[in-house]
């Protein structure tokens, strides 16, 4: 087979599949050789329908993606999704108090993907209190989080703001190693990249180039882009944060932040604000630790880790249109929920479930990240019953529950 007949089989099988295929796919179900996907990641660089960035790694190649409909679809839908329902309220959600809310929910949700616990009342209470009487590392971590964001939100994204946002962050937290050298803006030496499991998986780039690439970064940021491009650029930045690794400690936590930043900044998209909180569950987590381990395998073809955003994030601005309209129906009937059962509707609408649509309370605690009696479960999954946003039956002696979906006219 000639070098061209490989590159089209591979391109028949993007547009066949509902997925981006994977290396081992390629190789396992296709009969692909090393070989071939090395001239493929080649060939790419001169197919038109790859988009190259000009943020490149340490080789000097960019990063790109398949511009494809199906990869950009997904973001595009979210979008729209919000914008044509319910939550288009929080259209100006820039300048709105419910800012916090969400603020505080993504606090939460990405620091849970690093494994630091934290609960919203927490966050809210820490909020308010002065930076000098904290002395727990955690409450230090979570305030710290507090003043990065509060940063965002009033200056813009530039190098020295970056180190600035770093700073922020990272106060009172690091170890004598992870500290930077006096003038220096990033890492002095070479730093290993673990996955979700701690497992060293890579290492950062040579750090003599990363002032080089950051600037090529702020290049990035700043240049202007199309309405699809904006809504893609914030995950564009949160991969090469990563793989740049500018630091010795805090890259991802820095990484989610600055895809934040350029959202409040550049891309508006309510859709945008749900991605930590997507991210952050035992599904979803070591799916994005894939997409990011595929695109680097891939020759930085960032296309895996966009697809996986796309997808998850589809499927929250789903689960959060359902969560609002499900609340505002109960509000015009005069009923309202308390956290705990704001907490479990949105862990109900997010839940994977069997092909009839019915879960347990295990299923429920397993998904959730608490660790409470299964008294407790029952109680919280009998009071969505009582609402009637779920159903129950009785399957040998034990309760098996399921969204009411037709009652709420649900997505």
């Amino acid at each position: 087979m000639s070098t061209m007949d490989i590159y089209e089989k591979y391109k028949n099988i993007c547009y066949q599949l509902d997925h981006y295929p994977v290396d081992s796919e390629l190789i396992y179900k296709y009969g692909f050789t090393r070989e071939a996907i090395n001239f493929v990641r080649l060939a790419k660089l001169k197919d038109s329908e790859y988009l190259k960035l000009n943020l490149p790694d340490e080789l000097a190649n960019p990063l790109l993606y398949w511009k494809h409909d199906k990869i950009i679809a997904n973001f595009l839908g979210s979008h729209d999704l919000i914008r044509n329902s319910i939550m288009n309220q929080f259209a100006d959600w820039r300048e709105s108090e419910m800012l916090n809310g969400f603020l505080f929910s993504e606090i939460e949700s990405s620091l849970a993907v690093e494994g630091i616990r934290s609960t919203r009342a927490q966050i809210e209470k820490l909020n308010k209190v002065d930076y000098d009487d904290l002395t727990e590392t955690n409450d230090i971590i979570i305030k710290n989080m507090l003043l990065g964001y509060e940063f965002v939100k009033n200056n813009d994204i530039t190098e020295e703001n970056i180190f600035k946002l770093y700073s922020l962050l990272s106060k009172r937290c690091l170890k004598g190693d992870e500290q930077l050298l006096p003038g220096y803006k990033y890492r002095h030496d070479e730093v290993s990249i673990v996955d979700a499991v701690k497992v060293v998986v890579d290492k950062g780039i040579n750090w003599k180039l990363l002032p080089k690439l950051m600037n090529e970064l702020m290049v990035y940021i700043n240049q202007e882009k199309t309405h699809e491009e904006h809504l893609l650029a914030s995950h564009v930045i949160h991969f090469y944060m990563v793989y740049l690794h500018p630091y010795f400690d805090y890259n991802g936590r820095m990484a989610r932040v600055m895809s934040f930043w350029y959202n409040i900044k550049h891309a508006p998209s309510l859709s945008l604000l749900l991605v930590s909180e997507a991210i952050n569950n035992k599904i979803h987590k070591q799916g994005y630790y894939n997409a990011i381990m595929n695109s680097r395998k891939a020759g930085h073809d960032i296309t895996y880790f966009l697809e996986y955003m796309g997808k998850i994030i589809l499927k929250f601005s789903k689960i959060y249109i359902n969560f609002y309209t499900i609340q505002n129906k109960l509000k015009r009937s005069g009923q309202f929920l308390n956290r705990s059962h704001e907490i479990a509707l949105k862990n109900v609408l997010a839940i994977p479930v069997t092909d009839d649509g019915y879960f347990d309370w295990k299923d429920y605690k397993n998904f959730s990240h608490d660790d409470f009696s299964k008294q407790y479960y029952l109680k919280l999954l009998n009071v969505l019953v009582d609402l009637e946003i779920l159903l129950v039956r009785e399957h040998k002696k034990a309760k098996l529950f399921k969204l009411n979906i037709n009652h709420w006219d649900l997505l």
